[in-house]
Parts: structure tokens; C-alpha cells; sequence
């Protein structure tokens, strides 16, 4: 197997299991799956806008990072291009998932 080859199995499988996690807490409102809300379930005032916002981002990160594997699979020669923009979008999502959610966590 090719190190391209290998990347892409990597992000793939990545991005498939980011996909199902989101499915799983945006349209079936698992928001046990979401690190932490065990603990302060009792901290949240909105659980559907939550799952529906944590759950949409995740989703999102899936679907980069499964059209990131499919790039580099197809053109190899932009992996050095396509990976800074997988961790780029990756970041963003982190962040906006994180501001956002505070609306939603009560102080």
C-alpha cells in the first residue's frame, strides 16, 4: 500500500465514524455520546438545540474529512495542500461548536 493509500483508509474511516456519531446526536438526540453531558446533563437548557448544534458540527467534520480522503486518494499531489485544510476546518468547527454552545449551558 502507498502512503496515500494509507492516509486515505485513515481518513475515511475517521470521517465515516464522525458522520455516524453525528447522525447519532443531531437526529436521534444522543447527547450521552458528547463528552461531559453525563455529568451535567442538568446543565443544559436546550437539550434538542444542543444535540441538533454539536451533533450538525460533528456531522460537518465528518463529511470534510471524508472529501479530504477522498482528495488525497484522487491527487495525491495536493496532500501537502488538502491536510492543513482538513485540520484548518477541523479547528474551526472545534471553535464554533464551542462558542456556540454556551447559549445553551447554563452559568
Amino acid at each position: 500500500m502507498t502512503e496515500e493509500q494509507i492516509i486515505f483508509l485513515i481518513l475515511e474511516t475517521i470521517g465515516c465514524l464522525l458522520v455516524i456519531l453525528g447522525y447519532l446526536i443531531k437526529y436521534k438526540r444522543k447527547i450521552q455520546l458528547i463528552a461531559g453531558v453525563c455529568k451535567n446533563d442538568d446543565q443544559i437548557k436546550d437539550k434538542r438545540g444542543f444535540a441538533s448544534l454539536v451533533g450538525g458540527n460533528v456531522l460537518l467534520s465528518g463529511v470534510i474529512f471524508c472529501t479530504g480522503a477522498i482528495g488525497i486518494y484522487f491527487y495525491p499531489n495536493f496532500k501537502n495542500i488538502i491536510e492543513p485544510v482538513l485540520l484548518l476546518s477541523l479547528l474551526a468547527t472545534i471553535i464554533l461548536t464551542y462558542t456556540k454552545s454556551k447559549k445553551y449551558i447554563k452559568r
